[in-house]
């Protein structure tokens, strides 16, 4: 019905298509999702005739486009906009009796003929009671379908619908894309864009991903929206829930550790005087052979990382920080230790890691989709379970962020786990009794800043024989070891770990 091969645009020196491939049959409605920028209305206006200079060929029943004037074009193709502001104030029959002109010679008006062409548009789209209503006086969905029926009324069967929800409230958006799904059911092929890609499950026969001129993907919806794709086409990390219903999409809305400098520089000083990270080093390497690719994900400032080298034969260290990489990489000695921006979810190694090391990482699917995707072996789960440092008189459990939600979906999943538990300290040297107070209002999340005083810190630090650090705020922490093997999660498990 309509055939695109090889499609090339160019504005200037910047490429725009870049071998857009694309064949739509008759009755399918096909959403073409991409971010603005993309070339999707680029796209549409070298079909619609309106850019002839591109490369490749868009090919309809009667031949290619470039050998067909306006008026055979508009037999064959019509184009339904986002929105139309006309200048002058039209009532909504003679709106759609515009989609008639080009069956009419050059200075013929419309008749009886056109007039019932125009009454039977408005029919199909559920609008004829509104035939002598004011155009501009009627609601955005009303006036959408209006548009509709216009190009219904050229009586082609291709249509390229242009955003046609963007600017409409829910109740409008659902009544159109009802009314474009029954078409498609009618007979008629349809190319949508669209940036919602809930409406693409909910409507769509096809979808199209256009991502910098290029075709990344194409097929039905449920095969070819994923959370990467998306976030490769919108920059965003996406969430799918899987109903009985259909599938919901949502932002995901991933815990990511804000670093700043200053926090960054508060925990170099920390790590640099305890032995936290070797003790977890240590416990990882009598469960992974030494020469084993082990990726510490999520690492942070990657004191982890620094630990876990001169027991691997080699160490990947991946976080999405610039901030907290960049400690890494100032203190990185070791040739096999390699440091990677970017995020674990959207951007998996080539091959799968030997191991992992998940220390203080993400929540128990976030761990299980990395561990099933990206872990050939043993993943190895460092998760708080009690918290005391010293802003509080009493020990705080981490609820949040510990081990029992992921050991009780091990559980659940039949996964065989070894549990460990460490008593390891992390105390925070201080320079002053100033500096102690900064530290406790950057990082006191459940204290009043306007209870954290002198006194309140005075309280609960401790004098040592450190010239550089005379001061000390203890904390003592007790972490569980979670280890299992990646191949143990069930394989038809896969699809609910990637909501």
């Amino acid at each position: 019905m309509l055939d695109i091969r090889d499609l090339r645009f160019s504005y200037g020196d910047r490429p725009i298509l870049q071998g857009v491939s694309l064949h739509l049959g008759v009755g399918e409605l096909v959403f073409l999702l991409g971010a603005n920028g993309a070339g999707k209305s680029t796209l549409f206006r070298c079909v619609l005739g309106l850019l002839p200079g591109y490369e490749g060929t868009i090919a309809l029943k009667s031949g290619d486009t470039r050998h067909l004037s306006a008026r055979a074009l508009a037999r064959e193709i019509a184009y339904i906009p986002q929105n139309h502001h006309p200048t002058f104030s039209y009532p909504v029959l003679d709106m759609v009796l515009m989609g008639t002109h080009h069956q009419l010679s050059p200075f013929a008006n419309p008749g009886p003929r056109e007039e019932a062409i125009a009454l039977d548009a408005l029919e199909q789209v559920g609008i004829r009671d509104l035939a002598q209503r004011d155009f501009q006086r009627l609601s955005g969905g009303e006036q959408q379908l209006v548009l509709i029926a216009r190009a219904l009324a050229q009586q082609a069967k291709i249509l390229l619908m242009d955003e046609p929800t963007s600017s409409l409230d829910f109740g409008n958006r659902v009544r159109v894309l009802d009314k474009t799904a029954e078409l498609a059911r009618r007979g008629y092929t349809i190319l949508l864009s669209c940036h919602d890609p809930q409406l693409a499950l909910l409507y769509a026969d096809r979808v199209v991903a256009l991502h910098q001129g290029r075709i990344l993907a194409d097929g039905a919806p449920e095969e070819v929206l994923n959370e990467s794709l998306l976030h490769t086409l919108y920059q965003v990390p996406v969430r799918f829930t899987r109903t009985e219903h259909g599938t919901l999409l949502s932002p995901a809305r991933r815990h990511m550790y804000h670093w700043t400098e200053e926090m960054v520089a508060y925990m170099e000083t920390a790590a640099e005087r305890s032995d936290f990270y070797e003790q977890i080093a240590r416990t990882t390497a009598e469960v992974i052979p030494a020469d084993a690719v082990i990726c510490d994900a999520g690492c942070g400032p990657g004191f982890a990382s620094l630990a876990l080298a001169p027991h691997f034969r080699k160490v990947v260290a991946v976080d999405r920080s610039a901030e907290a990489l960049s400690v890494l990489r100032r203190k990185n000695t070791f040739s096999n230790l390699e440091v990677r921006e970017g995020d674990l979810f959207t951007q998996p190694p080539e091959e799968p890691y030997d191991a992992m090391l998940f220390c203080f990482f993400g929540s128990p699917e976030e761990i299980l989709r990395c561990a099933r995707q990206q872990c050939r072996g043993k993943a190895v789960v460092v998760k708080p379970v009690w918290t005391h440092h010293r802003f509080s008189r009493e020990k705080i459990p981490d609820r949040r962020h510990g081990g029992a939600e992921l050991e009780r979906r091990l559980t659940e999943l039949g996964i065989p786990f070894i549990r460990r538990e460490l008593a390891l300290r992390l105390d925070q040297p201080l320079k002053s009794v100033d500096d102690g107070l900064r530290f406790f209002r950057l990082y006191s999340k459940d204290t009043d800043p306007g209870d954290i005083t002198e006194d309140f810190v005075r309280a609960r630090l401790e004098p040592q024989d450190d010239p550089q650090f005379p001061y000390r705020l203890p904390v003592d922490r007790t972490v569980s070891v979670l280890i299992f093997d990646a191949k143990d999660i069930p394989r038809e498990t896969e699809r609910s770990l990637e909501r």
